[in-house]
């Protein structure tokens, strides 16, 4: 039960370390479009990876069986002379409750504010970009040509390395800049009601149906990232124990029913003869095999809750490992051509690994139900024996 439970409790706590880097941003998909490589890098630009969606396109998914809520990005790069830029624009929430997407980098926020949903003109800068530039509240940074007013400083990493940016600005002048972006016009038809990045928040009994039928309505070249996407990336351990868990916690079970069986087999031969004196007594068959049972249903018991007690212990040990969980470039793109290349991106958590009490119920459950089919077996061979015949065994 141990080996069982443990090795449950280390596939669930990869499986919810995979959906972390799109909790921390409250989505459960990242829906993008690949598209093509700019012709040049001067001034906005699209990385390959965020193609227009366009407003149909939005509007299909929405209404996707399963889709709870919808959050509209515009990221893109600026190239000027003297700087690089990496800006990602949305549309600024208007409650803290249930926000989709960027929108939850507001409880990320060091110095100033968020912005607001009548917002133009203003931006909030990673506070690691500011540091580095020397950029504070107040100051002015141009985006395309467009001045943008620093009004808050916030920590990014909060945001699970999703769609990182150095200025977070309202989505409506994110589309007015990339519409007129020449570098943008010249590859992609992008409109002023388009976005080239969905996150999208699902009902969790049919995520994958909605990761299935947003794909559909991209198409072919489609970027659907999900909790899945990332348990690819985890390593082949993980994928493993994922895929045969289940097997190999099931052969260490037929192990402990070849151990129980053996055990209480061995226990019954040495009270051959206290059983034979039970039965001269006047014991019945019964009362017997009813004894033999209690006693094997007790030790299956004892066992079982044995078996949870070392895998919360085994538990608490997982828990105090750290995981990395890289994020893949598509979802936050930078150049590889800038000095230093582009920019591997990871997440690290500590592993949440839990035993989940239907799981220890349904192992507990078999260690009964084990316990009884061994404990009735045996119980009613030692019953059936004549007393005589075990009173002359030596």
């Amino acid at each position: 039960m141990a080996l069982f439970i443990s090795l449950q409790a280390y596939s669930t706590g990869y499986r919810q370390a995979a959906r972390e880097p799109l909790d921390l941003i409250g989505a459960d998909l990242a829906v993008q479009r690949q598209g093509d490589v700019p012709g040049a890098f001067v001034g906005p630009v699209f990385p390959h990876s965020v193609a227009p969606i366009h407003s149909e396109e939005i509007n299909a998914i929405s209404h996707i069986d399963g889709v709870e809520a919808i959050s509209e990005a515009v990221f893109f790069w600026d190239f000027e002379p003297d700087r690089f830029l990496v800006v990602l624009g949305f549309a600024p929430p208007s409650s803290t409750s249930d926000t989709v997407g960027p929108g939850r980098l507001q409880a990320a926020i060091l110095d100033g504010r968020f912005l607001a949903p009548e917002d133009r003109g203003v931006a909030v800068a990673d506070a690691s970009y500011a540091q580095q530039n020397n950029l504070g509240l107040g100051d002015s940074v141009p985006v395309a040509g467009r001045p943008f007013v620093i009004v808050g400083l916030v920590d990014t990493s909060r945001a699970g390395q999703v769609a990182n940016a150095n200025l977070y600005i309202p989505l409506a002048d994110a589309r007015e800049i990339a519409s007129a972006a020449p570098n943008v016009r010249s590859i992609f038809d992008f409109r002023e009601t388009d976005a080239n990045i969905l996150f999208v928040k699902a009902n969790q009994a049919q995520a994958e149906s909605v990761e299935a039928a947003a794909t559909r309505v991209i198409g072919d070249k489609a970027l659907v990232s999900s909790a899945r996407s990332f348990s690819t990336v985890l390593g082949s351990s993980f994928q493993l124990i994922d895929q045969f868990g289940w097997l190999v916690g099931l052969a260490g079970l037929l192990i402990a029913v070849a151990g129980m069986l053996r055990a209480l087999a061995s226990n019954l031969w040495e009270r051959r003869r206290d059983i034979s004196l039970m039965r001269v007594i006047g014991w019945r068959r019964t009362d017997i095999v009813r004894q033999l049972m209690s006693e094997a249903l007790a030790l299956s018991l004892m066992g079982g809750l044995a078996g949870i007690g070392i895998a919360e212990l085994v538990t608490l040990f997982l828990n105090r490992t750290q995981v990395t969980i890289p994020v893949p470039w598509e979802l936050s793109p930078t150049p590889h051509f800038l000095p230093g290349g582009a920019h591997e991106i990871s997440l690290t958590i500590s592993l949440p690994a839990s035993v989940g009490a239907g799981v220890a119920l349904l192992t507990l459950v078999l260690a009964m139900v084990c316990g009884t089919g061994i404990s009735i077996f045996l119980a009613r061979r030692a019953a059936n024996k004549k007393p005589a015949e075990a009173l002359n065994d030596r």
